[in-house]
């Protein structure tokens, strides 16, 4: 009897502590995560890619760096640039507003390329993987 009620009260203990514990919040929305990307990535001194930097980004699902580095060697000579899609850095960039659907988000970026006022926008994915937004892909905007 004596055994019953230890186990009863442990497990009572278990449930109440398993109940009250909340799935903590990611410390960075999508859209600060696209922006902290975006603006390291662009501000790098050097070229992230030669250096292979973005391997090391916290902002980066490990899939997708993977697929970067695939992108990457399939280059023979030159190619674009995988997280830009396109060759030349923009002068600038702003970030639009997520569209979360449970796990997952789409954010659009508009990059602004020196001499010309119109954005090219790009679509980019993110997962919520380990409770922090991870970049996924990234894509021409449909």
């Amino acid at each position: 009897m004596r055994i019953q009620h230890r186990l009863s009260i442990l497990l009572l203990v278990c449930l109440l502590l398993g109940g009250c514990a909340k799935t903590a919040e990611p410390s960075l929305s999508p859209q600060e995560v696209v922006t902290s990307f975006f603006r390291w990535y662009i501000g790098y001194p050097g070229n992230p890619l030669r250096d292979g930097e973005y391997r090391t980004s916290p902002y980066l699902a490990e899939a997708f760096v993977a697929k970067v580095d695939e992108i990457l060697a399939s280059f023979d000579r030159g190619g674009f640039d995988p997280f830009l899609l396109a060759q030349d850095i923009p002068e600038q960039f702003t970030v639009n507003e997520a569209i979360v659907s449970e796990n997952r988000a789409s954010v659009t970026v508009d990059f602004y390329w020196t001499g010309n006022p119109v954005p090219t926008p790009r679509q980019v994915e993110l997962e919520l993987l380990d409770g922090e937004w991870k970049i996924t892909g990234i894509a021409a905007y449909p």
